[in-house]
């Protein structure tokens, strides 16, 4: 089942590449595709920024918990918070290089994760209860993996960088 699952996001991934490599010939340094939970594209933004917690927090986020990196590879801070009511997890990298390999995979691992699972991923929270993501976007150096969908990491980043 798990390599059926890796297959399909791989071959997702690799016609995702396909479609915006012959797509209309324009490019947009800002914004890539990649595979999200093997269903729909995830965002990639703003390649050239480095985000902080503090950009995010300007814009909204409102920061719970930090936690150990331990799990998470080559992340430098991991954040646990909210923004639009729902629950979002920063990754934080020092490059957009290690978000888009180290980073991707970490949030590929976890996507869709039962919030009963004990397997690690997922925040677990003061009640008990794991907070399970099914969506993620790349900005910069960061990875942010989101509740439900992709709209409120999205809003969060436009507002940071002042685009919301």
């Amino acid at each position: 089942m798990q390599s059926r699952k890796l297959f399909a996001i791989i071959a997702i991934s690799l016609f995702g590449l396909f479609v915006v490599a012959c797509g209309s010939g324009e490019s947009d340094s800002d914004s890539v595709s990649t595979s999200n939970d093997g269903e729909e594209a995830a965002l990639v933004l703003r390649i050239d920024e480095t985000f902080t917690v503090e950009n995010f927090q300007a814009a909204g986020f409102k920061l719970s918990a930090e936690f150990d990196t331990e799990t998470v590879p080559k992340a430098t801070n991991v954040y646990y918070g909210f923004a639009d009511r729902r629950d979002i997890e920063i990754r934080k990298y020092e490059s957009h290089a290690d978000a888009m390999s180290a980073g991707v995979e970490s949030a590929l691992a976890i996507l869709g994760r039962s919030p009963a699972s004990n397997s690690a991923g997922g925040i677990i929270t003061s009640g008990g209860n794991r907070t399970s993501y099914h969506a993620y976007l790349v900005a910069g150096n960061v990875v942010m993996l989101c509740q439900t969908d992709i709209s409120a990491c999205e809003n969060l980043v436009k507002a940071a960088l002042g685009d919301g």
